[in-house]
């Protein structure tokens, strides 16, 4: 269990209080954001049903719920409902995430919630939007939904093959990305105005704004086809290349400097002879193409991965070797910048995993907390709310409040 005065005092965003509803990944994604920077995230999951996180295969929870007190609350009950008030009275920001409508229908319209708290700011997120064709608003959505609906699953797939999602849940984590960041945004300006506002955040369109400039070109350029699945741009030396022990490096070659220092490196001529007028890049399917492509491949094949990366990087040419989470463990540079750390469970043990990012200087995040047991918090955050022993034995009795 964990009262407010348990969470020490860091980072930026010490002294915000985030009150969020919301499982899965995109809307706890967001709060925990801004509780890895020192904000109070209070995390009020349902009492009537169970955060798939939790159930999920595998270690989600532990980093995304992480630095979070938590209450299992049933808000669709009157005493739920008043506990819910009580929190927003206090709180900077609200979040949550369900179907448009559902808090409507609870009677806790943004409104309402205003008259709590006029300074709120109250973040929706949801597959489709608050409002628009009405049915699509109403549509339940995951991360592969919108990413089906936003065009980036077409951008990824395969001609002839079975589309699928690009991982890790792109949709999720940008919509948690666009929802913690207007949150904050709005944070600032109910700061200086006096005045919260509501934020409107789907993921369909969360996961488009993060496309880059390829729906412009279609839309914009004659109807330009994209090319389904090409993992590049149709540039020789943008791309994955095979290495002698069996280990891929890719690599970028864009534009005339690093062209240039591609081409030394391989000893082939620049803007000349076959390759006259590849100023910029060389093509595919091009003469120039097959000769760039046939240097870089024999290059490659003839070095390790570490080999080829050492000599890449040297030339001034960004390359990688495709690295697997295993090697990250040692890496040189994932250790000197402490990349990942580890921490303790709120059950025992300790987990090894992401540390805060990004890294400030002056007022760094940190990690006080593992993923909380559901309703662990529940006395803490009442008795903070006013509620007393006999208030609080009651809800559990009633079903208002479940560990």
């Amino acid at each position: 269990m964990a009262k407010k005065t348990d969470i020490p005092n860091f980072g930026p965003l010490n002294g915000v209080r985030v009150v969020h509803c919301s499982q899965s990944l995109a809307g706890p994604f967001a709060a925990s954001l801004m509780a890895d920077l020192g904000a109070d995230v209070i995390w009020v999951e349902s009492a009537v049903g169970q955060d798939v996180s939790r159930i999920a295969p595998g270690m989600a929870a532990q980093l995304d719920r992480r630095n979070m007190r938590t209450i299992k609350l049933n808000v669709n009950t009157p005493a739920g409902k008043e506990v819910l008030l009580r929190l927003v009275r206090e709180a900077d920001i609200f979040l949550e995430a369900s179907k448009p409508g559902q808090y409507k229908k609870w009677g806790l319209t943004d409104e309402v919630l205003w008259g709590e708290n006029p300074q709120l700011v109250i973040t929706h997120i949801s597959g489709f939007g608050q409002w628009g064709d009405p049915d699509y608003v109403r549509r339940a959505s995951y991360d592969p939904i919108a990413q089906a609906f936003s065009g980036v699953m077409y951008m990824n797939g395969l001609p002839g093959r079975r589309s699928a999602p690009a991982e890790v849940s792109i949709s999720d984590y940008y919509t948690g990305y666009m929802a913690a960041f207007a949150s904050l945004a709005a944070y600032i300006s109910a700061a200086r105005t006096g005045k919260g506002d509501s934020i409107d955040v789907s993921q369909y369109e969360s996961t488009l704004r993060c496309e880059a400039g390829w729906p412009l070109d279609i839309w914009n350029d004659s109807g330009r086809p994209f090319v389904q699945g090409k993992g590049n741009n149709g540039n020789v030396g943008f791309n994955s290349y095979m290495c002698s022990d069996g280990r891929e490096v890719y690599m970028v070659i864009i534009g005339p400097a690093l062209l240039k220092r591609l081409m030394a490196l391989l000893d082939l001529p620049y803007n000349e002879g076959v390759f006259a007028g590849c100023i910029n890049n060389v093509k595919e399917g091009t003469p120039a193409g097959e000769v760039l492509e046939k240097a870089i491949v024999d290059f490659c094949a003839s070095r390790t991965s570490a080999e080829a990366e050492k000599a890449f990087a040297e030339a001034g040419l960004p390359c990688s070797r495709i690295l697997s989470h295993m090697e990250m463990l040692d890496h040189p540079h994932y250790v000197a910048r402490e990349s990942l750390t580890r921490w303790q469970r709120v059950d025992g043990g300790e987990l090894t995993g992401q540390n805060v990012t990004p890294k400030l200087k002056r007022n760094p995040g940190r990690i006080w907390r593992g993923c909380p047991l559901p309703g662990m918090d529940n006395e803490d955050i009442l008795g903070e709310l006013g509620y007393t022993r006999a208030d609080i034995e009651a809800m559990y009795a009633e079903g208002v409040i479940k560990n």
